[in-house]
């Protein structure tokens, strides 16, 4: 542990392994073609899902293991400023065509 002062030296006491897998994007649809839909003067049906940032893997304590960089590009790379982690978000949808 680093001890307060002026004399602060170099520790690996705060370093710790930020590898981790996440699954980022996840897109699913369904192409229904009926021939109840023709009827109704509907060529193509298809619903869809999507999800982004739906989980990750890690035994990263922080909150996010994609830390950011603060401030110009690169010049503090690696440095958890505490940023809060990726949001989810779902979208759920129907396309249709006449």
């Amino acid at each position: 542990m680093p001890k307060a002062g002026f004399d602060i030296k170099n520790s690996t006491y705060f370093i710790e392994d930020g590898s981790y897998l996440r699954v980022k994007d996840i897109s699913l649809s369904y192409n229904i073609k009926a021939d109840i839909l023709k009827k109704w003067g509907i060529n193509r049906l298809q619903p869809y899902f999507t999800a982004s940032n739906l989980l990750t893997w890690t035994g990263y304590s922080g909150m996010d293991p994609e830390v950011n960089e603060f401030g110009n590009e690169g010049a503090i790379q690696g440095i958890d400023w505490g940023t809060y982690p990726h949001s989810k978000s779902f979208v759920f949808g129907l396309n249709v065509e006449f």
